[in-house]
């Protein structure tokens, strides 16, 4: 009989009651700020980290997980009688946790032999974009279906995860060096805020709004080009510390300009505000279905 093991890591911003709820493993990222580390999910939320990177004139430093907490999560699975593990993980292209999950699978293996069937993915995402998948692996374990199954619907779901992302301020993706000074500069002089395509493992800048009051509407307007039968699909909105009159006017965009199915809200964590900044909020969606590898 199958029993399955299911983990991710923190970055998928999956709420508390809900890992709970499913008994999922989360492996966490750790934030070091004057001195101190805290582990994300268990030491501090999404909203204390909000308020601790706004109010830090550097940015605090994070760390991916390594091979020996991953190693412990699969030793937890084969202590519990698993036979199975699954682990979706945050975006490759931008941490190395992936590459330590799959180290920690050879030095499993090496220890233990191959009885307990380890199935790692690449999310080529982050925060709940992906978070929201690993929620569905967790539903069709608990509802019996076949592990082969699970792998596959959880890779199809994460070809189709996209999300666009507006940034209310330039000064901390300045500060996280993912665009220059001078770039940096220039963007606030002209009152200009990007937007950008999270897809397949890349966070690509596809348009700009002038001012605060466009950006929103910039936002819904690339997520209506490219969300897929919105009327059949749930959207989440993503959010970091805005005021809560724009995020319910992004849901009701979303909800009556575009004409999803339903709207749910979730905090982002800091793999994404780490560069970002706290004045960021995103849409997450599906698209277009991508090649399954």
């Amino acid at each position: 009989m199958e029993k399955i093991h299911i983990f991710c890591d923190s970055a998928a911003d999956i709420p508390r009651e809900l890992v709970q709820k499913y008994e999922i493993d989360i492996v966490p990222e750790k934030i070091t700020h004057n001195g101190k580390t805290f582990r994300e999910f268990y030491d501090m939320t999404p909203e204390e980290y909000w308020d601790l990177l706004e109010a830090s004139e550097e940015i605090p430093t994070t760390a991916q997980i390594t091979p020996a907490e991953v190693m412990a999560s699969y030793e937890k699975a084969r202590a519990d009688g698993c036979t199975y593990v699954l682990g979706i993980i945050m975006n490759a292209a931008g941490s190395g946790g992936y590459q330590s999950c799959c180290i920690a699978r050879s030095m499993f293996y090496e220890a233990y032999g191959m009885d307990m069937q380890i199935e790692l993915i690449d999310s080529e995402s982050y925060t709940y974009i992906f978070g929201q998948v690993v929620l569905h692996a967790c539903e069709m374990r608990d509802a019996g279906d076949a592990f082969c199954d699970i792998v596959h619907i959880a890779r199809a779901r994460l070809k189709r995860c996209e999300a666009v992302l507006g940034v209310y301020t330039l000064k901390h993706l300045k500060k996280s060096g993912r665009i220059s000074g001078g770039a940096a500069f220039v963007g606030e002089a002209l009152g200009l805020k990007p937007v950008s395509l999270v897809k397949a493992g890349s966070v690509t800048v596809i348009d700009k709004a002038r001012g605060e009051k466009k950006l929103i509407s910039k936002v819904l307007e690339q997520v209506a080009r490219r969300a897929v039968h919105p009327e059949s699909q749930k959207a989440v909105l993503l959010y970091g510390k805005i005021a809560p009159e724009k995020i319910d006017e992004i849901e009701k965009g979303l909800l009556e300009k575009i004409g999803f199915e339903a709207v749910e809200r979730r905090p982002i964590g800091i793999s994404v505000i780490t560069n970002t900044g706290p004045q960021a909020f995103a849409v997450a969606y599906h698209g277009e279905q991508r090649a399954i590898e």
